[in-house]
């Protein structure tokens, strides 16, 4: 079950990272969104997830 609840987490900690590459645009151009972008968005999301997950685990 602990495994369901890290993937959960990270899941979660992707989709934050793809939101908040959504919301960068109104900085302006500087956050246009792009394919790269969204990807780099998501795996960031995704690693902190990971470790939210970890230490989570160790607590």
């Amino acid at each position: 079950m602990k495994f369901v609840k890290a993937l959960t987490t990270i899941a979660k900690g992707a989709a934050a990272g793809v939101a908040l590459g959504v919301a960068l645009p109104v900085f302006g151009a500087v956050g246009t969104i792009t394919a790269t972008g969204t990807a780099i968005a998501s795996i960031g999301g995704a690693a902190l997830g990971l470790a939210d997950a970890v230490k989570e685990d160790d607590e």
